[in-house]
């Protein structure tokens, strides 16, 4: 063992905290993308994972304008408005006259509203079963040190206002 302030790494060097939270991202980002390509295939063959993470903000949000959409996914406008009428060409979304009858908003289909459902279910279900062995105080812990991470005070507060409890057992619906 090194001299450093943790185990040493696959070289003999110490690990830092910072290089095993950095790991664990990085792994935790490889998942995320592999679901999301997964996800993109079974909704629409062929389907990239920019356009279904589309997919996934109209399911979370309604019905969105173009421009809004690019500032919630962090993308530029010309590429959501890609991904929307590859979205649109698959069927998947459609454009509608805003309430001001001017702004066009982007919203789901019915032939992608119960696949993404599933896909919401399925992922609750994979989250509860790795969470099942931790008790409900380090959950809200994680939840709470990962909303401060990625400096979103609005998930911060969803945490503070929550309880702990998340079932023990047994199937999510």
């Amino acid at each position: 063992m090194g001299h450093g302030a943790g185990p040493d790494d696959q070289y003999g060097a110490p690990q830092r905290v910072e290089e095993v939270l950095h790991e664990a991202l990085a792994e935790l980002t490889l998942q995320s993308q592999a679901y999301l390509a997964a996800l993109a295939d079974r909704v629409s063959p062929g389907l990239g994972r920019g356009p279904v993470e589309v997919l996934l903000r109209l399911r979370r949000t309604g019905p969105l304008e173009v421009g809004a959409l690019a500032a919630q996914l962090r993308l530029d406008e010309e590429t959501a408005r890609a991904h929307v009428t590859e979205l649109e060409r698959r069927g998947l979304v459609d454009r509608a006259a805003g309430r001001d009858g001017l702004a066009l908003l982007v919203g789901l289909t019915q032939d992608v509203v119960e696949p993404l459902e599933l896909a919401e279910v399925e992922r609750r279900g994979r989250m509860l079963d790795r969470l099942m062995d931790w008790s409900p105080e380090d959950r809200q812990h994680l939840a709470r040190l990962l909303s401060r991470f990625v400096d979103r005070e609005d998930m911060a507060a969803q945490v503070a206002a929550m309880t702990t409890s998340l079932p023990e057992r047994g199937p999510i619906w």
